[in-house]
């Protein structure tokens, strides 16, 4: 009876560790594997495990398998052959010591000399397993490269779409450097044409000024003379009218003639308030025309700064476009993650 302390699973773990080390799985290396157990237990767990792999089916491998796969499985055979075989030397001299030993002691201890014959079947039991495990390393190396090969085909359809994604990089940065191209056009010819029409705003809006200051100039100076004259014929008026008052004093006679004077006078009064009042209208149409040429300027400005939106909004628009530029050529620097080989 195996005891409780060793589990089978872990002997048929230690067992299944030193064939992968090409080592054959005797009871004191399972033990120093384990660190711990008893030589029983350890022989009844590897008993069971050994029934076990004798019991398994072999693999049938596939009729069409690549050479250099026949090849590996060959070299991999025959490397556990040999190793089976040295396993099997080994314990074959540990049991022609056991059957010396029994029988030199045949007559004392029969028991013994059959318990030697049941070492050396179990050690011919031990050999039929290690074939058993070759062919089963042989299965997984098979499997190995079948894994491998997918792989491959996994990477060369990775590099596929790697080509496919530059290709498309570079087309999206010939379309953006053509893009650009055609914006920095429009840009220039924008700024161009803002300054020529702020060039030609600007001399407007300075003719206008010349010219509405040369009708100020010239409707102060009709101003003044008009002022000039009322005032001189005002004082015409009055000395006339001291006249006329001194020949009214005079007589009679020459009250007509004052009266004559005075009707001509107030005609001449209303003819020179007309005058003014002509001035007034001038000054008048003067004031319009100055508001207008102001209302043109206020239009020449709103108008350069409509220019000046759509020039930033251009600007703008470059800037996105360089952005996007430097992210298309940052995506097609970015390697494309390589496949985890063995993951299907």
């Amino acid at each position: 009876m195996a005891r409780s302390g060793i589990r089978y699973e872990e002997v048929k773990d230690a067992a299944e560790t030193l064939l992968s080390r090409g080592l054959s799985p005797t009871i004191q290396r399972v033990r120093e594997v384990l660190g711990t157990g008893s030589n029983t237990t350890i022989s009844d767990h590897l008993k069971r495990w050994q029934q076990r792999l004798a019991e398994t089916p072999l693999t049938i491998l596939p009729p069409a398998v690549p050479e250099t796969v026949m090849a590996a499985l060959e070299a991999f055979w025959k490397t556990a052959v040999q190793q089976a075989e040295a396993a099997f030397d080994e314990q074959r001299a540990v049991a022609v010591q056991t059957v010396s030993a029994a029988e030199q002691a045949r007559d004392l201890a029969l028991a013994e000399s059959q318990q030697a014959c049941d070492a050396a079947t179990e050690i011919r039991h031990q050999w039929e397993t290690l074939q058993i495990t070759a062919r089963d390393l042989a299965d997984r190396l098979l499997v190995e490269q079948e894994r491998r090969t997918a792989a491959e085909t996994a990477i060369a359809a990775a590099e596929q779409r790697a080509q496919a994604a530059i290709a498309t990089v570079a087309q999206i940065r010939a379309e953006t450097e053509a893009r650009v191209a055609q914006l920095e056009t429009a840009l220039q010819q924008l700024r161009t044409d803002l300054e020529q029409q702020r060039t030609e705003a600007q001399q407007r809006f300075e003719a206008e000024r010349q010219r509405g200051e040369v009708n100020e100039t010239r409707l102060m100076q009709q101003i003044d003379r008009t002022r000039q004259e009322q005032i001189t014929e005002r004082q015409a008026f009055a000395a006339e009218r001291q006249d006329w008052k001194n020949r009214e004093i005079a007589g009679q006679k020459q009250q007509e003639a004052l009266l004559q004077e005075n009707i001509q006078l107030r005609t001449t009064l209303a003819v020179a308030e007309g005058r003014q009042d002509a001035l007034a209208h001038e000054i008048d149409q003067l004031r319009t025309l100055l508001q207008q040429v102001e209302a043109r300027h206020l239009d020449a400005v709103r108008n350069a700064e409509t220019l000046r939106g759509e020039w930033k909004a251009a600007l703008a628009d470059r800037e996105r476009l360089q952005q996007q530029l430097a992210n298309s050529a940052a995506i097609s620097t970015d390697p494309a993650p390589p496949a985890e080989p063995g993951k299907h």
